[in-house]
């Protein structure tokens, strides 16, 4: 049998990873730099990774090894990538929480996951700079709203973590929408041994064959009344969830293909932008009530 492996990358000591024309060029370390936080953290991701493997659609999961690396802003939140024989299966994001321990902000299964060099990649050949990027930033406040910060010259970008599209933003648009509270952030930890007790899977579909959000209602659920959403959704019925960020000038629309249950109430829905199955990423429930709706 194959020893389970975790790596720390070169950049898990640093406050962000940050890119230049010349390579990967590392930032001061900070506080991040501490043996006993890294070591829990390793030890939990491992928890959560070998949980979730037991479920067939995370059976890649498996004996895989851990990549881990930090995202920004600050330092207390990384980006834990799981890979089968040096390719990637999926990631996990993790949050270090004030009171001690760590929360499961997502996870999924891709494998270009979130901050993708290939995608990142892309995005800077659509931007069509004429100098190269003076500095590149991994930036995530929340699974809704994770971008590369691209500078370049007096120029400053933001292209979407997971699709590296470019986002209709500018510094001042992105400040205000990562200075919103959430209300139920606080709500979406999960416990350091939590059991995954069920999991729906359902067929990917085309989220745009039907646009539902232009011509009905949402569905009328809250974080403490969202019942109705788990009745379609094991009915198998093809829901969409939609997301408007920076004022109404991003529409962000996925397919609703399941979800997880934990022994600690917490609920991930799962949701799916491409239509092949080959990307899902798992968000808590409470979150996606709070900053979008689902259509039927």
């Amino acid at each position: 049998m194959r020893k389970k492996f975790v790596k720390l990358t070169a950049a898990c000591v640093l406050t962000a990873i940050v890119m230049y024309a010349g390579g990967l060029q590392p930032q001061p370390a900070s506080a991040i730099d501490n043996k006993e936080v890294i070591e829990s953290l390793q030890q939990q991701a491992q928890r959560w990774v070998d949980e979730l493997a037991v479920q067939p659609s995370f059976a890649a999961w498996k004996q895989s090894s851990l990549d881990i690396s930090p995202i920004g802003p600050g330092t207390h939140s990384w980006l834990v990538i799981v890979k089968q024989d040096n390719n990637t299966v999926g990631y996990l994001v993790v949050h270090a929480v004030e009171s001690g321990g760590f929360q499961l902000g997502e996870y999924g299964t891709s494998s270009h996951p979130l901050f993708d060099e290939h995608t990142l990649s892309r995005s800077l050949n659509q931007l069509e700079l004429l100098q190269p990027a003076s500095k590149v930033e991994a930036l995530y406040v929340h699974p809704l709203l994770a971008a590369w910060k691209v500078t370049a010259e007096q120029d400053t970008y933001y292209t979407d973590a997971a699709s590296g599209e470019l986002l209709p933003a500018q510094p001042s648009d992105w400040l205000a929408a990562s200075s919103i509270k959430l209300i139920n952030a606080e709500q979406m930890r999960i416990s350091d041994h939590a059991v995954l007790l069920k999991q729906v899977t359902l067929p990917s579909f085309d989220a745009y064959a039907r646009m539902p959000w232009l011509t009905k209602q949402p569905l009328s659920l809250s974080v403490s009344s969202y019942m109705p959403l788990f009745a379609k959704i094991n009915n198998k019925e093809q829901l969409r969830y939609t997301a408007e960020l920076f004022d109404g000038q991003m529409l962000y629309v996925w397919s609703v293909v399941g979800y997880n249950k934990w022994d600690t109430g917490h609920i991930y829905v799962a949701l799916e932008a491409g239509g092949d199955g080959t990307d899902r990423r798992y968000i808590p429930l409470q979150l996606l009530i709070e900053l979008g709706r689902f259509y039927r």
